[in-house]
C-alpha cells in the first residue's frame, strides 16, 4: 500500500473537499491510502472523523494568511519529519501561491508531486510568475478540473484533467424524494422551483440571483427559490430577502442534503462571478436538470448540451428563466458516457498513483 498526502486548505463541507473525499471513498484503500495536511488548526473539522474511520491521518498547520512566519516554520518541519511516509503529494490549490509546498515535497524526497487546480484565479504579477516557475520546476504533473481554470492559474493548460466526478446513483432523479421535499415546504404541483446550491460568498453572486428572482415573482407568484449553503454572507442574504419582500417565495434550506434537493428543483442556476470547480453543475445534470449558468462558468461543464450560459444582466436572466422548458433532460442523455462517473474516474486516478497509468 502507498500513502498519498493531500495538502488542502480545510476540511469543510465545501466543493474542493467534497471532490477529494469522493475520490477517497471510491479508491481501493488496501492499495492507496490518503492522508491530509490541512491549513486549518481548528478541531473537529467536518470530514476529520470520516477520514480517520477510512484509515487516513489528518495533520494540521496554521494558514499562511493567519500567521505567515508560523506557517513557513510548520510546513518545513512537517515535510522534514513525514515526507518519507508518502509516495505522492497532491497540492490542492485555487492559486499558484501554494507552490512552496511543491518545492518542499520534492526537496524532502516525495517521488511524485502533483499540483491540482480547483478554481479560477485573477492573480497576476511578479509573485505569481515566480510561483508558476516553482510549480514547473518541482511538480511532476499539473492537473485541473477544467483547462479554463488551469489557464487562469498557470498561464497555460495543465498536463491533465481530473474530473469532478460524482456517484451517479446518489444524484439521479428520484420522484419519491421530490414529493417528500416539496410536501415539507408546501410547494404546489404547479409551482416551479429554481434551485441554487453553493457557499454564501461573493463568488456565488447570490445578490444578483435575488434581484433576478424578485423581478420574476413580481409578475408571477408561482416561482419558488431554494438556496442551500453556508458561509460568511448568509446573514446578509437573509437580510436581502427581507428587503426585497420575497420571503414567502424563498426557502433557505437547512434540513435536506444537496442530493435530495436536486430532485425537488425544476431548474438549477449558477450565477457565479467566477468558477473553476462547479461540481454542483455536474450533480444537477446527473439529476436531469436543465441549468442556467453565468457566462463566467466554463462551457466544459455543459455535459448534457441542454444548458444556457447567460451574461450577468438581470433582464437577460429573467428572459432566460421565462424561456426555459422546465421539463427534465431526456433519458437519451447517458451520464455514464460523460467521464464523470466516480467509479471509473477513481480507478484512473488510482492507476496514476500506483504508476500504471502515467
Amino acid at each position: 500500500m502507498i500513502r498519498v498526502l493531500n495538502v488542502i486548505s480545510g476540511l469543510n463541507n465545501a466543493g474542493t473537499e467534497a471532490v477529494v473525499m469522493n475520490y477517497y471513498r471510491h479508491i481501493d484503500r488496501s492499495k492507496v491510502q490518503f492522508d491530509f495536511l490541512v491549513l486549518d488548526e481548528r478541531e473537529n473539522l467536518y470530514y476529520e472523523k470520516e477520514i480517520e474511520e477510512l484509515g487516513g491521518r489528518v495533520f494540521k498547520i496554521v494558514n499562511f494568511r493567519k500567521n505567515p512566519l508560523k506557517n513557513i516554520i510548520q510546513r518545513k518541519s512537517f515535510f522534514k519529519k513525514h515526507a518519507n511516509d508518502f509516495k505522492v503529494a497532491e497540492i490542492h490549490s485555487p492559486t499558484a501561491y501554494r507552490a512552496p509546498y511543491c518545492k518542499l515535497a520534492k526537496k524532502f524526497g516525495i517521488e511524485k508531486v502533483v499540483f491540482h487546480i480547483h478554481n479560477t484565479s485573477s492573480e497576476c504579477g511578479l509573485l505569481i510568475n515566480n510561483a508558476r516557475r516553482i510549480i514547473d520546476k518541482y511538480c511532476d504533473k499539473t492537473v485541473t478540473c477544467s483547462q479554463y481554470a488551469a489557464r487562469s492559474v498557470l498561464g497555460k493548460n495543465a498536463d491533465g484533467v481530473v474530473l469532478n466526478a460524482i456517484e451517479y446513483d446518489k444524484y439521479k432523479f428520484n420522484s419519491q424524494i421530490r414529493s417528500e421535499v416539496r410536501a415539507f415546504y408546501n410547494i404546489k404541483e404547479n409551482e416551479r422551483v429554481i434551485g441554487h446550491i453553493g457557499r454564501f460568498s461573493e463568488q456565488k453572486n447570490h445578490t444578483f440571483l435575488l434581484e433576478v428572482f424578485s423581478q420574476l415573482v413580481a409578475n408571477d407568484k408561482s416561482y419558488k427559490l431554494i438556496l442551500k449553503g453556508f458561509g460568511e454572507l448568509k446573514f446578509k442574504i437573509l437580510k436581502k430577502v427581507e428587503e426585497l419582500s420575497i420571503q414567502d417565495n424563498v426557502i433557505i434550506d437547512d434540513k435536506y442534503e444537496a442530493y435530495q434537493l436536486y430532485s425537488s428543483f425544476d431548474l438549477f442556476v449558477l450565477p457565479s462571478l467566477y468558477e473553476g470547480l462547479a461540481v454542483v453543475a455536474i450533480e444537477a445534470q446527473a439529476n436531469s436538470l436543465k441549468c442556467i449558468f453565468s457566462d463566467r462558468v466554463s462551457e466544459e461543464f455543459d455535459i448534457s448540451g441542454k444548458n444556457r450560459f447567460v451574461e450577468l444582466n438581470v433582464k437577460k436572466w429573467i428572459d432566460a428563466v421565462r424561456e426555459t422548458n422546465f421539463e427534465r433532460i431526456s433519458s437519451n442523455f447517458n451520464f455514464s458516457l460523460t467521464g464523470y462517473d466516480i467509479n471509473e474516474a477513481a480507478q484512473n486516478l488510482q492507476n496514476y498513483y500506483l504508476g500504471s497509468n502515467e
